[in-house]
């Protein structure tokens, strides 16, 4: 038996809909639509919006990138060098040692911070609503003593909590052992904020699901 769609999984499905007809007898798409404007937690039905343009934008291959660790930084730093020749079956081979200068790391910091931005552009691009939920949210955390400038972490984490080394899996692709990077919470990131922010997702939670249930009342009122 097929299980009913939600209400959110309702709405993603509606803005990306090529009928937005409104018909008298017909609850359609665009009722939907129309009920989540007439929502009066405005800004629970912007979070409906954004995570309707995130699962639009995964269905797309776009995902949030990992900010590069110092770890990272260090294994794209090493660079080659030469330190002379050895004899192997009879031919001169090169010696090659690996180390990491500071030039070096400051060339790989540079290299992979730039990807990260363009990565992080791309995600932005295609969630059009980050900015002012992001904004509103700024205001929340404000009001409440929490550190403003984690919002669009927490929004972001909110989306897809799923740690992005073993992609949810909680285990390493290639020996299947425990992934060291969840293996508190395996298949799990850290939470932005740590455990101050955690009933900050609740929030967001309650206030999208609140949104849904009165969109989903006037959809059928």
């Amino acid at each position: 038996m097929t299980e009913a769609m939600t209400t959110q999984e309702r709405y993603a499905s509606s803005i990306q809909s090529s009928s937005l007809r409104v018909e008298a007898h017909v609850r359609g798409d665009a009722d939907l639509l129309i009920a989540a404007g007439w929502c009066k937690s405005r800004f629970g039905a912007a979070l409906m919006r954004l995570q309707a343009e995130w699962d639009g934008a995964e269905r797309w291959g776009i995902k949030i990138p990992i900010r590069p660790t110092k770890r990272a930084i260090t294994a794209e730093a090493r660079v080659k060098f030469e330190t002379g020749t050895k004899r192997v079956n009879g031919q001169d081979r090169p010696t090659v040692i690996q180390k990491v200068t500071a030039d070096s790391m400051k060339a790989a910091r540079e290299k992979l911070e730039a990807r990260y931005e363009a990565e992080m552009r791309k995600a932005f691009a295609a969630l059009k609503t980050l900015p002012d939920v992001t904004r509103d949210f700024e205001i929340k955390l404000r009001m409440d003593g929490h550190d403003d400038s984690l919002a669009a972490a927490i929004l972001l984490y909110w989306l897809d909590p799923r740690c992005k080394v073993c992609h949810g899996t909680g285990l390493q692709a290639k020996s299947e052992r425990a992934c060291g990077k969840c293996r508190e919470h395996p298949g799990l990131a850290a939470v932005p904020g740590g455990e101050s922010s955690k009933a900050l997702f609740k929030f967001l939670t309650d206030c999208a699901s609140r949104a849904g249930a009165e969109a989903r009342g006037r959809c059928h009122s």
